[in-house]
């Protein structure tokens, strides 16, 4: 189990955090405008840029990841026609944001499948931009981003992605997908508590300013001395800060090949137990890294054993809810809890049959 808890957290963010990252939150708050904290900031955007993948302007926003995902789709698609692959709820949440601020043409498939690569490329000829989840946490599907931003550079469409559940555990390769933006997530992945949103701007052509909090503009002319334009979240911001100087000490490429070795770790157990694994593998997609969803009989009524047993995990979403159940292998989670974990649900599971 994490750090000696009671519980064993496999619910797809927010994850939980080390004792160390914990602590970090009860730090003495520095003045916002003054040099300690530019200091912080500073140090903050120079540790997300690896995870990244890429060359880019970084600002940290205090709010959720949709925060983070607003203030790109809106400075980018306002007044534009744009794609979104929408195949699971993460994808249809980007199409939502987007219908606020453009004309938005749904490439979409049933959730657990992905479009193909027909469907994509057809769907591309009118866009302007592409709106793309990395890794859809509700069907457990990473997209093949080496496929799509392919397609989508053939066609001159530009591509902004949510990378929330896939930065600081997964490839993020901004510079090869010639990525125009992507907006990330700190509390799965990455091992901090949530409400801070960092962006990475690779290209600002055709940036319009869409809203005033959200403005990234704004942030990239105090990002600039080292600020953010508002009051930030301060204590949140020393928990990143320690947050990702461990993802540092472990190495990128270390947590990388972890969160790839223990996934498949965990998907060669459940199929031995019986199980199968929901998504089906289309053209884009592959097997997440983070997110394994299995179909499960009384879903909910696992779910509930488990946590009497201290394991939590996440069950389906929308149309999913009572039929799968998620299980994330994110951050701080080990080989040993994975093992915990299979076999609490191979007992629970008997008991419900």
């Amino acid at each position: 189990m994490q750090d000696g808890s009671t519980v064993i957290n496999f619910i797809p963010g927010p994850v939980t955090p080390s004792r160390r990252v914990m602590k970090a939150l009860s730090y003495p708050m520095p003045y916002h405008r003054g040099k300690e904290f530019s200091d912080i900031y500073k140090e903050i955007r120079s540790l997300l840029s690896p995870l990244f993948g890429g060359d880019g302007e970084i600002s940290v926003i205090s709010g959720s990841s949709t925060a983070g995902i607003e203030a790109m789709i809106s400075g980018f698609s306002l007044g534009k026609r744009a794609a979104v692959i929408a195949d699971g709820k993460f994808g249809e949440r980007l199409g939502d944001i987007a219908s606020i601020y453009s004309k938005v043409n749904y490439i979409r498939a049933e959730w657990g499948q992905t479009p193909t690569i027909d469907q994509l490329d057809s769907s591309l000829n009118e866009a302007e931009y592409l709106l793309v989840v990395h890794n859809e946490t509700s069907t457990g599907i990473e997209h093949k981003m080496d496929v799509i931003s392919d397609l989508a550079s053939d066609k001159g469409v530009s591509l902004l992605v949510d990378v929330v559940s896939s930065i600081g555990g997964m490839n993020v390769e901004a510079e090869t997908w010639n990525a125009k933006a992507l907006a990330g997530g700190v509390q799965k992945c990455i091992g901090a508590p949530p409400g801070l949103a960092p962006v990475m701007v690779r290209d600002w052509g055709g940036y319009s300013r869409a809203s005033y909090y959200l403005d990234l503009m704004i942030y990239r002319k105090m990002s600039s001395i080292d600020q953010t334009p508002f009051t930030p979240a301060l204590p949140l911001f020393n928990a990143l800060r320690e947050a990702l100087i461990e993802v540092h000490e472990e190495g990128l490429r270390r947590r990388i090949k972890r969160h790839k070795a223990i996934s498949k770790i965990l998907r060669k157990e459940l199929i031995n137990l019986g199980f199968k694994l929901f998504p089906e593998m289309g053209e884009i997609g592959r097997y997440s890294s983070t997110v394994t969803a299995i179909v499960v009989g009384k879903a909910e009524k696992v779910r509930e054993l488990l946590k009497k047993r201290g394991i939590l995990v996440a069950g389906g979403q929308g149309p999913l809810k009572g039929k799968i159940l998620r299980l994330a292998t994110m951050s701080n989670i080990t080989e040993r809890d994975v093992y915990a974990l299979v076999s609490s649900l191979k007992k629970v599971t008997r008991e419900v049959s």
